[in-house]
């Protein structure tokens, strides 16, 4: 179920990345901007479909966490200027390593989530710069680090927590674990009401 999930949620997060979210944080940017010009300058992105991938890779089985890898690139491949199909490769790596490691740690997946989305952040940063060189449009290092990789670094860092307990909560719902109603209420107990 958590395949055909993918093609619904990945999208409309591609959708909203395209379109809703840049121009709400260059409006929280522009209130802080008064605060500390320092940081009216940044162009920064919240990669919300990366972060839907590296928090369902988390705790899924290898091959949906493929899936998830591969429609949430073809979703942010269609709405961007790269070719079909460059981001997710990069989306498939970053579900495989999430997966493969997260399979070896019990206690500490949060903690290892904080610690990949600023290297997956860089990783796909840089990669999509090398992608875009090989079209033709180049740019400048120093600049695109300080204008567009560190601020993208903190927006996803802030995001990761409430993607993941999103996530989580429609992990548990798919497999039956999450109930709403209490207890005593279910079909056949002995309460009386």
């Amino acid at each position: 179920m958590g395949r055909y999930l993918s093609i619904v949620i990945l999208g409309l997060s591609a959708a909203l990345s395209a379109s809703i979210i840049p121009q709400a944080i260059t409006f929280l940017v522009s209130l802080l901007a008064n605060l500390a010009p320092v940081i009216g300058q940044t162009r920064g992105q919240l990669s919300l479909v990366m972060l839907f991938v590296l928090c369902w890779s988390l705790r899924a089985d290898l091959t949906e966490s493929l899936i998830w890898g591969l429609i949430g690139g073809l979703a942010v491949d269609l709405l961007s200027i790269l070719p079909l199909g460059a981001t997710s490769a990069v989306f498939i790596v970053f579900a495989f390593l999430v997966n493969s490691v997260a399979r070896q740690l019990f206690r500490i997946r949060i903690l290892f989530l904080l610690a990949a989305t600023p290297v997956a952040t860089i990783v796909l940063m840089l990669y999509t710069t090398v992608a875009l060189a090989l079209t033709g449009l180049n740019y400048e290092f120093l600049t695109m680090l300080r204008l567009v990789l560190i601020p993208s670094m903190l927006f996803n860092l802030a995001a990761v927590i409430p993607v993941y307990a999103l996530v989580r909560l429609m992990q548990r719902r798919l497999e039956g674990g999450v109930q709403f109603a209490p207890q005593s209420l279910t079909p056949g107990s002995n309460v009386t009401v």
